[in-house]
């Protein structure tokens, strides 16, 4: 292994290696790719890595166990609804060893915007549950999505999330926006959560993925 490369200096096999040491050769070639790669990142767990995916169909609420740990600090959850049952707004908790927290200790304010351009607040303080975004039921093609950035949910501390929601009529030019953040008063850890609406079922489908910061 007399050859490197030109960027890194990693050892690599030549022509006039014997085939008896290629095994050597990979190990040595993967220690130094292995090495290099820690030192540029500051950490093995390098980007968002996608944990889970469930998609459910008429549930009054869907449950996300085992999701948040120690390997992230940070987690993105990713959603999509249609065809709500029932007007209500979708609702989000954090959840610990298979037990939603019910404390009243969530808070947030969310701004929604309509095509109208007419202006709501979307406020939760002191209750057991947390608005993501309004469904309305009334119209069968109407699709819902949400991206919110949880802030170490596996941490005692307090927990906070920031994001967008959006909701879309298909089969006219309606929408609506929603953008806000929220806080849970409670130090402690948990490692999942559940969404579910107020009122009726939801089908859709919700992904997380971790990274740090």
């Amino acid at each position: 292994m007399a050859t490197t490369t030109p960027n890194y200096g990693w050892a690599v096999p030549t022509s006039t290696d014997l085939v008896k040491d290629g095994a050597t050769a990979i190990e040595t070639l993967g220690d130094s790719i292995d090495a290099s790669m820690f030192t540029a990142l500051g950490t093995k767990k390098a980007g968002m890595v996608l944990l889970n995916t469930t998609s459910f169909s008429a549930v009054a609420s869907q449950s996300f166990n085992s999701v948040f740990s120690a390997t992230y600090n940070n987690y993105r959850i990713v959603g999509q609804f249609s065809s709500p049952s029932a007007d209500a707004n979708l609702r989000f908790r954090y959840r610990k060893s298979g037990t939603d927290n019910t404390t009243t200790e969530y808070y947030g304010m969310f701004a929604r915007c309509s095509a109208a351009g007419v202006i709501a607040a979307l406020n939760t303080n002191s209750e057991s549950s947390v608005s993501l975004l309004t469904m309305d039921s009334a119209n069968a093609q109407r699709l819902y999505s949400f991206s919110y950035d949880l802030f170490n949910p596996f941490v005692t501390s307090f927990t906070t999330f920031v994001g967008n929601a959006t909701g879309v009529e298909l089969d006219s030019s309606n929408y609506y926006g929603f953008s806000g953040a929220s806080q849970h008063r409670v130090s402690d850890t948990y490692d999942g959560f559940t969404v579910f609406p107020a009122s009726g079922n939801m089908t859709g489908s919700v992904s997380v993925y971790g990274y740090n910061v």
